[in-house]
């Protein structure tokens, strides 16, 4: 293979500036002029410019933001003698998370001790114990504090309640039963056992301009018992859906979500109440398309493992972004830690500057995995007509 390298003189990335550009233009334009997306990202030939695996000792970029208020502490490092001479700070979150802070030893200094409100970044949903913080204030909590908009209600964080090797037991999974009202949710606690699964999928629920935008979420089905609620209810599969977590209010854009506007929520849902709100009520997005994993059993359950450990982790103060911090990158983020190294996705094209699109559009996510022999052909897509036939 040819050894791509910086090219020599002043570095441009106005084509890739172009690319990110396209994402922050209104949906109606896109609609109205659709661009040929996919020609715009192959003209800025990234693959000249550098493979990411050649940059000298980059660091990982940090792309997942976060407003975290707690009390910072400070713990002395090892004396200047043997090789240290600066403390490590921590932030300490009323819920009892505890983040290490990458922040210099003058300010842990002034606010250890101190309630603090902090603006951070961690590299990536599934590394968050190190947050590089960016801004820092001290922070006076108050009792006449403004109260923030309730969540939508079709929305809850997944919480892991055990885990005895065979059986992994999880609240707040949406399960409704009967006929599904688009407006009334119900919530139970499942009991998912990994070695019971049949089949995983990588599924695209396209939405208008087709061409470009649309949702990636994960689906894994059993075999009868794999996946039963508190009542001892059966369902035939699990979807795992990575969302903008939208209070009252709050309606969802690709532009807005470029921004800090969304907290993030990975909901968990059976497959019949998914599905069955996507086919009758989403008239915007009315059919799911599954691709699936060209996975043994042993590896299925991995993913799904892998999967359910990050949709449980709490994410509170953690920010949904349309590119770094998405809907379809979270999961390519998931999927590579069940890969061999020689099938990972890179999820930057150059660190820190370039996020790889690739694996952040859902409609290029399919033909990618494909290409690597992770997923198999589109399967026909499930809609109204044919739900309730279907058997995942």
């Amino acid at each position: 293979m040819t050894k791509k390298h910086f090219p020599s003189g002043p570095f441009k990335i106005s084509s890739f500036l172009f690319v990110f550009a396209a994402l922050s233009s209104p949906a109606a334009v896109w609609a109205e002029a659709p661009v040929d997306f996919e020609t715009l990202y192959n003209a800025a030939d990234l693959s000249s410019v550098t493979e990411a695996a050649e940059l000298p000792d980059m660091p990982k970029s940090y792309a997942v933001n976060y407003t975290l208020k707690g009390i910072l502490t400070r713990a002395e490092g090892l004396p200047a003698d043997a090789g240290g001479g600066q403390g490590k700070a921590f932030l300490h979150v009323a819920d009892g998370r505890v983040f290490e802070l990458k922040l210099s030893d003058s300010k842990a200094k002034k606010y250890d001790g101190k309630s603090v409100i902090v603006l951070g970044k961690v590299k990536e949903s599934d590394e968050l114990s190190l947050l590089k913080v960016e801004e820092i204030a001290e922070y006076t909590p108050s009792s006449e504090e403004v109260v923030l908009p309730k969540f939508l209600a079709k929305r809850r964080p997944a919480r892991l309640l055990a885990d005895d090797g065979s059986v992994m037991t999880i609240s707040n999974v949406r399960w409704s039963t009967g006929t599904i009202l688009e407006s009334e949710f119900d919530w139970a606690t499942a009991k998912i056992r990994p070695d019971m699964i049949k089949n995983a999928y990588f599924v695209k629920k396209p939405f208008p301009p087709e061409w470009i935008a649309g949702h990636s979420l994960l689906l894994f089905t059993f075999k009868d018992g794999g996946l039963t609620d508190d009542k001892g209810n059966k369902s035939a599969g699990l979807v795992i859906s990575v969302e903008a977590y939208l209070t009252e209010g709050q309606t969802y854009s690709i532009t807005q979500g470029l921004k800090n506007n969304f907290f993030i929520v990975w909901t968990l849902a059976t497959w019949e109440d998914y599905a069955s709100r996507v086919v009758q009520y989403e008239k915007d997005a009315p059919k799911l398309i599954l691709y699936p994993f060209n996975f043994g059993d042993s590896q299925k359950s991995a993913l799904l493992r892998e999967s359910l450990k990050q949709a449980t982790v709490n994410r509170a103060g953690e920010y949904y972004h349309t590119v770094t911090n998405s809907c379809t990158n979270n999961l390519v983020i998931v999927i590579n830690n069940v890969l061999p190294d020689s099938k990972k996705i890179k999820m930057w094209t150059i660190p820190s500057l370039v996020y790889n699109f690739r694996a952040t559009m859902p409609v290029w996510v399919p033909p990618l995995l494909q290409k690597k022999g992770i997923i198999g052909g589109e399967l026909p897509a499930i809609d109204i007509n044919n739900f309730g036939s279907f058997q995942p």
